[in-house]
Order: structure tokens, then sequence, then C-alpha cells
């Protein structure tokens, strides 16, 4: 997916706050996981929000290895595997699963959501809770919107026009890079599919995998926050 753009994400969402994510994410983990201690990240991209987390040990997945390679020089005490976050198995169960910049936007179909959720579900330990970053909301969709966003770090450049399209409930972001290493300039193209979701078939599927949950806004982002968890237990209103 990010076959093109991997060595300049970075510097791409430079501007992301990834520090201030971290730290709401934080106040969210001392509420619903007061006891938690391990993080496993899913579609963890370079590692950026884990580096955030030095109290905590980390895991993380991805689909990407070039993202996975970055990720384990920023974290070297940390875990990171390339992997699938809807079938994937690892040794261990975590405290906090969090998913987050709308990675699981890039699960296609109810089916393939249901089987990622079933897989978080394995590695979640007792007591502990899910974050879910989700992507737009179809009501919330601009067709045909194009963005750019430009970077620059010491040897590397970027500048990128991601245009927006819609075939059903399905989004296509197609990325036109211009990268630059040192003096070398080069064109890339990126397409990436994400599924549109409203918040009822959200919570639907959360449903069917058995998971609790609650929708929190105003707190994380503007696409709002999951927090899904097994078993019966109270909400916890931040």
């Amino acid at each position: 997916m990010f076959s093109e753009s991997a060595e300049y994400y970075d510097l791409i969402y430079g501007k992301k706050d990834y520090r201030a994510e971290a730290e709401t994410l934080r106040q969210l983990f001392r509420i619903y996981v007061p006891q938690a201690r391990s993080i496993l990240d899913l579609g963890c991209g370079t590692g950026e929000h884990l580096r955030f987390f030095p109290e905590y040990k980390v895991t993380g997945i991805d689909l990407d290895p070039k993202l996975v390679g970055i990720a384990r020089k920023k974290r070297l005490d940390g875990s990171f595997h390339v992997a699938n976050m809807k079938q994937f198995q690892l040794s261990a169960k975590f405290d906090v699963l969090i998913c987050l910049f709308s990675s699981i936007g890039y699960l296609l179909t109810d089916e393939a959501i249901l089987a990622a959720l079933a897989c978080f579900k394995a590695h979640l330990a007792l007591g502990g809770a899910i974050f879910i970053e989700p992507f737009i909301e179809r009501r919330a969709w601009i067709n045909g919107r194009v963005d750019i966003v430009t970077g620059e770090g010491e040897q590397r450049k970027v500048c990128r026009m991601m245009r927006g399209d819609r075939q059903g409930d399905l989004s296509i972001l197609t990325g036109h890079y211009l990268l630059a290493d040192g003096t070398k300039i080069r064109y890339a193209e990126e397409r990436h599919e994400l599924l549109l979701l409203d918040q009822s078939q959200w919570q639907d599927l959360f449903r069917k995998a058995g998971l609790g949950v609650e929708y929190l806004t105003g707190q994380f982002s503007s696409r709002g926050l999951y927090v899904a968890w097994e078993g019966d237990r109270v909400q916890a209103r931040p």
C-alpha cells in the first residue's frame, strides 16, 4: 500500500501531533484499563505513536515490511512483525490494543472486519480494551476532493496530491507524488482503498464479534474513537 512512499511517510505526516494523540490515549488507558502495562498496535505504520509510550511494553504489526523496518528503529525495545491484522497469531495477550489513523478502513468487507475483531479479541488480556479510530463515515465523505501535503527533511523532500473518489461504499484515494532524494527527483503513484461505514454499521459489527463498545467523540480525532471490550463491564465515561 505504501510501496512508493514508505520512506517518506514521516515527512508526509510531519504535522500530525502524535505526541498529543498519545497523551490523550494515555488518559483513556487510565480510565478504561488502569492496570495496563502492554500495548499492541495494529497497523502500526512507522511506529510513531508507540515512540511516545516509553513506560509500556510495546508490540506492533503492519502489512508493509518497509514501515515495520522503520518502526523497529524507533523502539529498539519493542517487538514488530509483518502481519495482516485480520489473520495473525502472537504468543502473548495485551492489556491494550490500538488500531489508529483509520488503518481499520483497509478491511473492505464485513467478513474481513469480523475476522480482524476476532483476532483482536483473541489477543486481548482479561480486563483489557481495544481502541479503534475508524475511517470517515459515508455521510461525511466528499467526492472528488483533492488535498496537497508537502514535507522536507535533510536529504528528502516530498509533495503529495491526493484525490478521493467513491464507488459505492468504497473510497478510492489516488496519491500522486514528487519524491526527491538528494538531487534525484521521481514521480510515483499509489492507490488506497478504504471502506466507508456509519456508526450503526460499526455497532452491529462489534456486537456480532461479541464485544461491548462505546463511541467517543471530540476527544481523540474528528473521526471519533471506538472503545471495545470483551464480556460484561460498566461503561467508563471520561
